[in-house]
């Protein structure tokens, strides 16, 4: 089951747009889909990660608004971000843990109780990720600019018919 991660009411930015508010919003769905997708290509995570990120991420069209939802149990830490603490659940672990070291060598621990006791294994914390938010702006000045271009062409042709003289 998805868990919704962040919704936003569409229909005042696709207002004065040609097309039906249900068309501009799936427009506008499209849109905010990409830009995530854009937003998670661009991050640090490793390629299974985005792609895993991707494929998990959708965007659900209401009535008049958009949902954003996510089906990767990881994507609350992302957004939220995560306390800096201990990893205890590692000493649980079948196998050794795999650790990639600040000169990229591939090595292999094991957790422990005492290693725990010791004060190892843990968790640097991560600030909360904001690119939903980046991606639902973007696409808000998007929308924003196509309403103002359709105001400019809808000015132009009132112009046009006051100037020749048709009413």
């Amino acid at each position: 089951m998805a868990d919704q991660i962040a919704s936003f009411y569409g229909k005042p930015l696709i207002r004065g747009l040609k097309t039906t508010p249900e068309h501009a919003l799936r427009l506008l769905k499209t849109d905010i889909l990409r830009r995530l997708r854009r937003k998670l290509v661009q991050s640090t995570f490793s390629e299974r990660a985005k792609k895993s990120f991707s494929k998990a991420l959708s965007v659900k069209v209401g009535a008049s608004s958009l949902t954003i939802l996510a089906d990767h149990p990881a994507f609350i830490h992302q957004i939220r971000g995560q306390k800096q603490g201990q990893m205890r659940w590692l000493v649980k672990a079948r196998a050794p843990i795999p650790i990639i070291t600040e000169s990229g060598e591939l090595i292999f621990r094991t957790a422990t109780a005492r290693s725990m006791a010791d004060g190892k294994w843990v968790h640097p914390g991560r600030a909360p990720y904001d690119f939903i938010e980046k991606a639902k702006e973007e696409a808000k000045t998007l929308i924003r600019k196509k309403i103002v271009e359709e105001i400019r062409k809808i000015s132009k042709q009132i112009a046009k018919r006051g100037r020749g003289g048709r009413r």
